[in-house]
């Protein structure tokens, strides 16, 4: 009996190590501090979490009662929240979490629900049109059809600077780089007005960057003009006509191709730009000196063709499509007189279009002197008094030459 007593550990002993902790066991817990450290099997408890925490989002904390912060897991940088109510930094945190994780953000369901399904294509359907010529609408339609398929299905809550810098690329990829600048600027507007129909928030198009154009096009030289004129005849009857009358008039193809008989009169020809809606008054007895001929003498030119028209540069021959008399299309101008340049051998990216003669009538007549290539180009600018001076439509740009 006395024997088994013996061989029975202490009560103390046994107490003692039900109470005590398993790391308790672990050789040198007992010892100093610096022991424990050295051992890695020695390891405190975290510690718990507290209680009105228990939900929170994972990187929020908070530092003073209601302020909130939020730790980006990537970089160990704090973000402030500010003071707010717990709901709302419960709320942003979760966002930034998943932007954290997934680098992107989705809208709530609440969100989409609040935000419509309108989508570009349907914006397009809302751009305005009441003022606007009619060529600019033609222009600004020719853009919303390649706007239409690149990003037309795209709902205007969802589009980001990323679409439309995609689709600038692409343009610009095949080297169409004045295209790019026109799509940029037609969606700058769209985006206005998507802003202004509570469509969108924000405008995506101004972040994006503006395409690098590159004039490719030389000015045309007087000895390039005669060698094409001089070619003209082979590619189509009316194209020299055509060229002499920009030449000496220095207008613009728009007001070459729709001049009509009717607007000369009392030796005046009282034009209206196309582009601008500015009118100006040429004297009929503008005269170039270089090529010896006025504007009275490239208007008889053009009147002798023997076919009856309003339109001095017209169709000769005619045919199903374009009967003798009608106006020539405006690209069709252009194409004749590329034509008639490549004949005269002057080719290449830098090739003169029909524009140019615009610029080098000015020149010439500039050189010439006793014009005013200001009024005659309908230009307005310069001087303050060209403010005071315009009419606002009422009366057109008078052409002074020889000081009169």
């Amino acid at each position: 009996m006395d024997q088994e007593r013996q061989d029975l550990p202490p009560a103390h002993e046994g107490r003692s190590s039900l109470l005590c902790r398993p790391e308790c066991n672990v050789p040198g817990w007992h010892d100093a501090p610096t022991a424990r450290a050295e051992n890695p099997a020695i390891i405190m408890a975290a510690r718990p979490r507290i209680r009105k925490r228990a939900n929170w989002p994972e990187n929020l904390h908070e530092p003073r009662s209601g302020y909130y912060t939020w730790r980006d897991p990537r970089d160990k940088k704090t973000h402030i929240l500010g003071r707010m109510p717990l709901a709302q930094a419960i709320h942003e945190a979760q966002e930034a979490n998943v932007v954290a994780s997934h680098g992107t953000f989705t809208h709530t369901l609440a969100q989409r629900m609040m935000q419509g399904h309108e989508t570009i294509a349907d914006l397009l359907d809302k751009m305005p049109t009441d003022g606007v010529k009619r060529s600019t609408v033609e222009h600004r339609k020719h853009l919303d059809r390649l706007i239409r398929v690149e990003i037309g299905t795209v709902e205007c809550s969802a589009l980001a600077t990323k679409h439309i810098a995609e689709m600038l690329e692409k343009i610009q990829a095949r080297g169409k780089m004045q295209w790019a600048t026109h799509i940029r600027s037609r969606m700058r507007a769209v985006c206005r007005r998507g802003m202004a129909l509570g469509w969108m928030e924000k405008n995506p198009a101004e972040a994006t960057e503006k395409p690098k154009v590159r004039v490719k096009r030389r000015r045309l030289k007087l000895e390039e003009f005669n060698e094409i004129l001089e070619q003209a005849p082979k590619v189509a009857p009316w194209l020299a006509n055509a060229m002499l009358l920009a030449l000496v008039s220095g207008q613009d193809r728009s007001t070459i191709g729709r001049w009509e008989r009717s607007f000369v009169r009392d030796g005046v020809a009282i034009l209206q730009r196309t582009k601008t809606g500015i009118r100006i008054a040429i004297p009929l007895e503008l005269h170039m000196d270089v090529i010896d001929m006025s504007l009275a003498d490239i208007i008889a030119q053009c009147k002798a063709t023997g076919v009856v028209s309003k339109y001095l540069i017209h169709h000769i021959r005619g045919n199903v499509m374009a009967p003798k008399g009608s106006a020539i299309k405006l690209d069709t101008i252009t194409e004749k007189f590329s034509a008639a340049r490549d004949l005269a051998g002057i080719t290449g990216d830098d090739a003169p279009t029909f524009h140019e003669i615009r610029s080098l009538s000015k020149r010439l007549y500039m050189e010439q002197g006793g014009v005013d290539t200001k009024a005659l180009l309908g230009h307005m600018s310069d001087a303050i008094a060209d403010l005071y001076a315009n009419s606002r439509g009422l009366e057109p740009l008078k052409v002074r030459i020889n000081g009169k």
